[in-house]
């Protein structure tokens, strides 16, 4: 099903962005690289909290608000986003993705969609939000 939705854009620093925009707490944060923001931090490669796979993160099911990801943007990484969709709507009720695509099918709801707009031609990087279908929540909000 095609769904076309209203997006605008910001141009201040991502981190205070993601503060102000991602109000649920806490909030897990995979692929963060060097970044410190959010409640725990996840990357593969970078010293984080949580040293691992952000397709398979250790930790419990619901144990967390929301779960951000800015992955890197390359093509290789349209797969593992969608199977990142799945594992963080595991861990929490809301999902966001940074990256130059989006995730479209049952398991998750989009919810609201940022576009980063830049000086020149890019390709638009994107911010969504996804949430987990009502018939498949864990508890009640």
């Amino acid at each position: 099903m095609t769904r076309y939705v209203e997006a605008f854009s910001w141009t201040d620093s991502v981190e205070l962005w993601l503060e102000t925009y991602i109000t649920e707490r806490p909030v897990l944060h995979v692929c963060a690289g060097k970044s410190t923001w959010g409640h725990t931090t996840v990357d593969l490669y970078e010293d984080a909290d949580i040293q691992g796979d952000w397709c398979e993160i250790p930790v419990e099911d619901d144990s967390y608000a929301a779960v951000f990801a800015d992955p890197p943007w390359n093509s290789g990484y349209k797969e593992k986003s969608a199977l990142f969709i799945r594992e963080a709507l595991r861990i929490a009720p809301v999902a966001y993705l940074m990256s130059p695509w989006l995730y479209g099918g049952k398991r998750a709801e989009l919810t609201r969609l940022w576009v980063r707009q830049m000086p020149g031609i890019h390709t638009p990087i994107l911010i969504a939000r996804y949430l987990r279908p009502a018939d498949q929540l864990r508890f009640a909000a």
